[in-house]
């Protein structure tokens, strides 16, 4: 056991003699998951003041039967007539929409053909005046006779989409990738130098005729990668706890601000035990690798494997299938740290999955580690 703590003491020295390492370690991690947080929450802010920003429309010709109607969307009446200045406006983005009724406008009979031609003009490339003009049309029917009315009889609202939940499930899909991808970027070049790097410049072999067991020099490699892993994953968690809020905020989630003491410490356990898991791959990679450049082409495979089916997850059809996993899904290293952190999010877990999350990843790599002690046995692989 003494080999193992020399080893990774050792391998942690040369870590944190290197400031970039240390940067690294400490501030890639939060810098990358609470900067996607802040993006996240400044794209909230400009969808609301979007959202919220005074529209500007001109109508010409005005009638007096429309005009309570077009002052609920702010529409007033023009300077004048020129309507060609009005639509190079439109084009400049300056004017959001133009309303021009005919000067002999009429609201035809039901037994008359001839029908008056409102004509509205808009840019499809201004989203305010899109969404004016969607507006408008909606306006426009609704005013038309009608022999039925749909969803008029009370002021509630008739949609029951919880659109606290879709955030929610929007956030649990995206924070937990991000978070991962932070603490891979860290642990795998340092993982690939370990072994690879070693191998590639002829440290290994020098290391291998110690008389420490191969085995031990594997597990305090691995140790020392692992603390790396534990210091990445802190730092992630940092961010993603600065960030929850702020994003929550941002996109009007009333509870989103709540999340108790249970819930960050679950997060966290996610975080450095899925970690441990991610770090044990990189090791094996290493260790199979011949240099640092194939140790860090095949490393991202694997993470592509967790991310993919995550993103995919987002999708209703493939989210039935995760969810018929159910419990299983919590016995996949990675993929349950993933999936947990995504159930704590949407506020949707229990302590006793938390626990099996744990459980399953600290096995898993343990036997990874063992699995870089055998590997170190094999002198094909050692040596390249």
């Amino acid at each position: 056991m003494k080999d193992i703590f020399i080893v990774a003491k050792k391998e942690l020295r040369t870590f944190f003699s290197d400031k970039v390492i240390i940067m690294q370690m400490l501030l890639l991690p939060f810098i990358i998951v609470f900067g996607y947080g802040i993006l996240m929450s400044s794209m909230g802010q400009t969808d609301t003041e979007t959202t919220d920003r005074d529209t500007k429309a001109f109508v010409i010709n005005m009638q007096n039967e429309f005009k309570d109607a077009l002052d609920t969307i702010g529409a007033v009446n023009a300077p004048d007539n020129d309507v060609e200045k009005y639509k190079k406006q439109i084009v400049d983005k300056d004017l959001d929409l133009l309303i021009v009724f005919p000067e002999d406008f009429s609201i035809a009979q039901s037994s008359s053909d001839k029908l008056s031609d409102i004509e509205v003009f808009y840019n499809a490339s201004n989203d305010n005046s899109s969404e004016l003009f969607t507006e408008v049309n909606m306006l426009f029917t609704a005013m038309q006779p009608r022999i039925f009315t749909v969803n008029e009889s009370s002021p509630e609202s008739y949609n029951l989409f919880d659109s606290e939940d879709m955030m929610r499930q929007l956030l649990g899909g995206i924070i937990p990738v991000m978070v991962f991808m932070a603490v891979f970027m860290v642990c795998m070049n340092l993982a690939a130098n370990s072994v690879a790097g070693d191998k590639e410049h002829g440290f290994l072999n020098t290391l291998l005729i110690t008389p420490a067991k191969r085995s031990f020099l594997a597990a305090g490699k691995s140790a020392a990668i692992l603390v790396v892993a534990v210091i990445a994953s802190i730092s992630a968690f940092v961010g993603m706890a600065l960030s929850l809020p702020r994003i929550a905020e941002s996109l009007d989630i009333s509870g989103g601000v709540s999340y108790s003491a249970g819930a960050y410490i679950s997060l966290l356990i996610c975080v450095v035990t899925g970690a441990f898991v991610l770090a044990a791959i990189l090791m094996i990679v290493s260790t199979l690798s011949k240099d640092v450049k194939q140790a860090t082409t095949i490393s991202p495979i694997f993470l592509f494997i967790v991310v993919i089916p995550t993103f995919l997850s987002t999708s209703e059809s493939f989210s039935k299938k995760i969810t018929e996993l159910g419990q299983k899904n919590y016995f996949i290293p990675v993929w349950n740290s993933i999936q947990m952190m995504k159930d704590v999010i949407v506020l949707n877990y229990s302590f006793s999955n938390v626990l099996i999350v744990c459980a399953v990843n600290i096995i898993c790599a343990v036997i990874g580690i063992f699995a870089v002690g055998r590997l170190f046995n094999n002198e094909k692989i050692v040596n390249g």
